[in-house]
């Protein structure tokens, strides 16, 4: 009888395992939708993440660009979709800490409807002139620009370049016209063009430009010095007392997500990018690795939503 019974239930545990997410996860190709375009830093890492992780799943993982509405438009994409694990977002400080504080009605909550996987990156930003610019560091700048006060102009790409810019300016005294660009890549393409005085923003589209000498780095962003410029001083060093920022890139799943799901993609998107090829390939990019755990993320997240909240503060952002 007992055997009966077993040869009985036996045909019911794989059913009652995919029912659970077991062992079944990934079961087709996966979706990484990315909030930005292509050659900005978020899509850069995104692609090599995908393309490696396609091969420790054993399933294709195809990367979608949604742009606009500084990733709002791609994030409320994704915290609606299926929460079965097959498709996951590449979060930023825009999408997941910025927007709660800079719009009234972002239409999704960054941390109720998103399950967090890991943070992948840290992403410096520099305060950066085209060559031919008068000033050769930050107290020619900040001088240069009072002296042409309301006459220059910058370029904003995502919120992350915004902030960082407007806590520039609000520290500094300094004012300036903002030019907004669906993405950073069309602004340094301006901003090499003359069509723009200065930004400030991440090398993942403007470090070949430092590194050829056609864009001169004028400052960093973080408190300390970065690998990829290390003779580069920081915003603080150069004379602007309290100045500390970066931009981050992160993995979230949608909320309810599978537990199975989430532990799988953690654990190859860490393998992936704590690699030396990874970490080569994130300096490449201006990025730093910095990977974790879903917990680690939850905590830093919470701690960035309030940070956001005193520099948008501080730098006089609206809410739209």
């Amino acid at each position: 009888m007992i055997a009966r019974r077993l040869i009985l239930a036996a045909p019911l545990l794989p059913f009652a395992a995919r029912a659970q997410g077991g062992d079944a996860f990934p079961s087709r190709p996966l979706r990484a939708i990315v909030p930005f375009p292509p050659g900005s830093a978020t899509d850069g890492i995104a692609r090599f993440v995908a393309e490696r992780l396609s091969r420790g799943l054993g399933q294709p993982v195809v990367v979608e660009n949604v742009a606009g509405g500084n990733g709002t438009i791609a994030a409320r994409q994704a915290a609606r979709a299926v929460p079965d694990g097959h498709g996951f977002f590449f979060a930023t400080n825009s999408t997941h800490a910025a927007a709660v504080h800079l719009l009234r009605e972002p239409g999704y909550d960054p941390v109720k409807d998103f399950a967090p996987v890991t943070l992948t990156s840290i992403a410096p930003l520099v305060l950066m002139v085209r060559s031919d610019f008068p000033a050769r560091n930050v107290t020619e700048f900040v001088a240069e620009a009072r002296a042409r006060a309301g006459a220059l102009n910058y370029g904003t790409g995502n919120i992350g370049s915004l902030a960082a810019a407007q806590l520039l300016i609000s520290l500094t005294g300094i004012s300036a016209e903002r030019i907004s660009y669906r993405g950073t890549p069309a602004a340094v393409t301006d901003l090499l063009a003359g069509r723009l005085h200065f930004m400030v923003s991440d090398l993942a589209s403007a470090g070949e430009h430092v590194r050829a000498g056609t864009l001169r780095a004028l400052g960093v962003t973080p408190a300390q010095r970065i690998p990829m410029l290390p003779d580069v001083p920081t915003l603080q060093e150069a004379g602007v007392p309290g100045y500390d920022f970066a931009s981050w890139v992160a993995v979230f799943l949608p909320a309810r997500s599978p537990e199975v799901a989430v532990a799988r993609l953690n654990r190859e998107i860490r393998a992936v990018l704590d690699s030396e090829e990874g970490k080569r390939f994130s300096l490449g990019l201006g990025l730093v690795s910095a990977t974790g755990t879903p917990q680690d993320l939850a905590a830093f997240q919470a701690r960035e939503i309030e940070q956001w909240g005193r520099i948008v503060q501080a730098a006089g952002l609206p809410r739209e």
